[in-house]
């Protein structure tokens, strides 16, 4: 089950991470609806992401009294040059969760169950949106100017395991 992770060691909270996503899924560099967030604590300089886990928590896809939140396969396809490639490899697909914006009634029942807060409601469609992996080519990751603060966590969930045999 592959997610977005970001460092928050190595993060400098340049939020081209946070651009590139809301060019991506929105046509415009507009921060506000970026599918993941950095945070600078300007006291103590301390760095905090908020990534969606995708299927290893899947609180928002319970929560939905629509059945909108749909587990899919995504096929990834990193694009470019980057550090982080190299995490990709041996890798080619996963489970994301992604919004049907067609059965979402904006109820905000995800919203309250997501314990990330990664979950939100789109200031203009009036429904739920959260990250998806740019459908394979995670932005986020192809666009940070650390190469070192973004990273494809590619840990194997249960639902992209193989079933267990006992002899």
């Amino acid at each position: 089950m592959p997610h977005v992770m970001i460092s928050r060691k190595k993060c400098t909270a340049c939020h081209m991470c946070e651009l590139a996503c809301s060019l991506y899924h929105e046509g415009a560099y507009r921060p506000s609806v970026a599918r993941l967030r950095s945070e600078c604590n300007p006291t103590t300089t301390e760095i905090k992401g908020f990534t969606c886990l995708q299927t290893a928590c899947a609180k928002c896809q319970e929560a939905c009294p629509e059945g909108a939140i749909e587990t899919r396969v995504v096929t990834l396809e990193p694009e470019g040059a980057f550090d982080s490639a190299a995490k990709f490899e041996g890798v080619s697909a996963g489970h994301v969760l992604v919004v049907d914006e067609n059965k979402c009634s904006n109820c905000g029942d995800c919203y309250d169950a997501c314990p990330y807060g990664v979950i939100h409601e789109h200031p203009e469609r009036k429904v739920a949106y959260k990250c998806d992996l740019c459908d394979g080519t995670p932005q986020c990751i192809v666009f940070c100017q650390n190469p070192h603060v973004l990273a494809i966590d590619l840990k194997i969930d249960k639902a992209d395991r193989e079933p267990v045999t006992r002899a």
